[in-house]
C-alpha cells in the first residue's frame, strides 16, 4: 500500500478551521468506533499542518474521503 492511501495531511488556516477539523475528526471517530489515531503537527511544512493516521489503511481512505468532501471548494 502507498503512503498516500494511508496519511492524511492536512492544512489549517485560521482558528476556526482548526475548529471545525477537530469536530470533523470527533464525530469521524464516534461514527467508526473510536479507531486508533495519531494526529502529528508537521513543522517541516509551511502553514499549520496535521498528519492524520490509523492504524487500519481502510479507516484512513475513509477519512480522507470523507475530510474532502466537506472542504469548500476554491
Amino acid at each position: 500500500m502507498r503512503a498516500v492511501d494511508v496519511v492524511t495531511e492536512v492544512c489549517l488556516a485560521s482558528a476556526e478551521e482548526a475548529m471545525r477539523f477537530s469536530h470533523f475528526v470527533q464525530a469521524f471517530l464516534s461514527r467508526n468506533g473510536f479507531p486508533f489515531i495519531m494526529i502529528h503537527n508537521a513543522p517541516d511544512l509551511t502553514g499549520e499542518r496535521r498528519r492524520v493516521e490509523f492504524e487500519d489503511p481502510s479507516i484512513s481512505r475513509r477519512f480522507a474521503q470523507e475530510w474532502r468532501s466537506v472542504q469548500p471548494t476554491a
